[in-house]
């Protein structure tokens, strides 16, 4: 039923093909078509070799009358996608390139604004592929299955879809492997799609992940899986649920073999646990586990070293004592000077647009306020200490204006841009780590003058 589907569905669209590839490894591919039919006039288009991470940049198509063509990088399997960009809308379709030259005449026409595909069975299986995706995407919007049942059914579709083209055409091993992987990421795609679909919360749902697909290790553990920007996110969530960070990297080093996926998941987790991790509470607890993973995997110590940076987040943290700091005539300053009092700390510097627009609302503030606990410091990250003092002079700025003349202290306190503000305490501890900015006006007004 579902291969006769898929010939019925194929006979009727037959779209997002290409024809005769060849491709050299070692050369750059010249790619080209001539146009047939009606649909390039307005249109954008772009070729891009699929590579593990997507650095390899698209290369926008030529035209020379109705030839259209370009010069790329040659694809490590042979898989390429063409961007196909027309009234505002984006369409990604993959071909292949058999590695026999390096030339790719694509047997490409358009009908309408819709490219068709002929005469090579790979490029027309990744079309029906596309197009079955397309189809069931739109199908579960439409149908908003509800039933256990159903969802089932409409789900495990697309791993039927890739079954039964695989079938049908006689497609090489690549595409074979590509067409296989993609059925199986879109059926994540729309499982995880449901709760937008049905409304409801993911624990809401009927059925789990696991109840219609295998596990990923089964499927995806290849290089190629790597080319579908979903998988780190798909690997990562099929891992055990709650587990330790230990538990996590342990599951994903003991299921997977493929480098690229145990690097790519990896940095998925380990991201995701120094985001959500609770420095408050927990930070010896959180650096001796961290250290014990990072040591037993020789992992990469970025990872340790953003941990430890953290702290510096934490309420009650102190201000770093290693930095250095100076005050417009070069002379050293000392955070501990201003013990006693709450400081409010503006990072900033001459060249950054928001941070000068945010200096009258700070020096307005400053003058307003009454609340005499509490002092302002301006601290530049400025490179050039000219630049500093004449931007400083053209604000016509006053009070505790300072400058990080060694560029360490955005690091020290986990600050990723400017302007950036922080409140500290009496004791030079940290009391709010992003703290209002001055241009918020009375929300910031009012939570200083009410520090004691």
């Amino acid at each position: 039923m579902v291969k006769s589907s898929v010939r019925l569905l194929i006979s009727l669209i037959m779209a997002f093909g290409f024809a005769d590839a060849a491709l050299a490894q070692a050369k750059n591919v010249v790619v080209s078509f001539d146009r047939q039919g009606e649909g390039v006039d307005d249109a954008q288009l772009y070729v891009q070799p699929m590579t593990v991470g997507g650095d390899v940049k698209a290369v926008e198509m030529s035209r020379d009358g109705q030839k259209f063509t370009a010069t790329v990088e040659p694809s490590p399997d042979g898989l390429y996608n063409l961007v196909y960009i027309c009234n505002r809308l984006q369409t990604i379709v993959p071909f292949y390139a058999d590695g026999s030259g390096n030339s790719l005449n694509l047997g490409l026409t358009f009908d309408g604004t819709i490219p068709m595909a002929k005469d090579n069975t790979d490029n027309e299986a990744l079309s029906a592929m596309g197009m079955y995706v397309a189809s069931a995407d739109r199908m579960l919007w439409e149908k908003r299955p509800s039933s256990k049942e159903m969802i089932a059914s409409m789900i495990k579709g697309y791993k039927h879809a890739a079954d039964s083209i695989k079938s049908i055409y006689d497609c090489n091993e690549v595409v074979t492997q590509y067409i296989n992987i993609w059925g199986y990421t879109a059926t994540y795609n729309a499982f995880v799609s449901l709760p937008n679909i049905l409304g409801v919360r993911p624990d809401s749902l009927p059925l789990k992940a696991h109840e219609v697909m295998e596990r990923p290790y089964k499927v995806i553990d290849s290089p190629m899986a790597a080319l579908f920007p979903i998988t780190p996110t798909l690997i990562a969530n099929f891992l055990p649920r709650g587990a330790s960070l230990e538990a996590s990297i342990d599951s994903l080093y003991g299921n997977y073999r493929c480098r690229d996926i145990i690097n790519k998941v990896g940095a998925n987790v380990m991201e995701k646990y120094l985001s959500r991790f609770d420095y408050q509470n927990n930070y010896d607890r959180g650096l001796a586990e961290l250290t014990a993973v990072t040591e037993k995997y020789n992992l990469d110590r970025k990872y340790l070293s953003t941990f430890v940076a953290n702290r510096s987040t934490i309420k009650g943290s102190p201000f770093p004592t290693d930095v250095v700091l100076k005050d417009k005539d070069g002379k050293r300053m000392d955070f501990s000077q201003l013990r006693g009092k709450y400081v409010y700390i503006d990072l900033w510097a001459s060249w950054c647009v928001p941070c000068c627009r945010e200096v009258p609302h700070l020096q307005k503030l400053e003058k307003e306020l009454e609340n005499k606990d509490v002092v302002f410091l301006s601290i530049s990250i400025d490179q050039k200490v000219e630049a500093w003092k004449k931007k400083m002079a053209d604000l016509q700025v006053h009070g505790n204006q300072w400058h990080d003349s060694e560029g360490t202290l955005g690091k020290a306190l986990n600050v990723k841009g400017i302007p950036f503000f922080l409140i500290y305490d009496k004791e030079g501890k940290l009391y709010m780590y992003n703290a209002p900015r001055p241009s918020m006006g009375l929300a910031l007004k009012e939570l200083l003058e009410g520090l004691k």
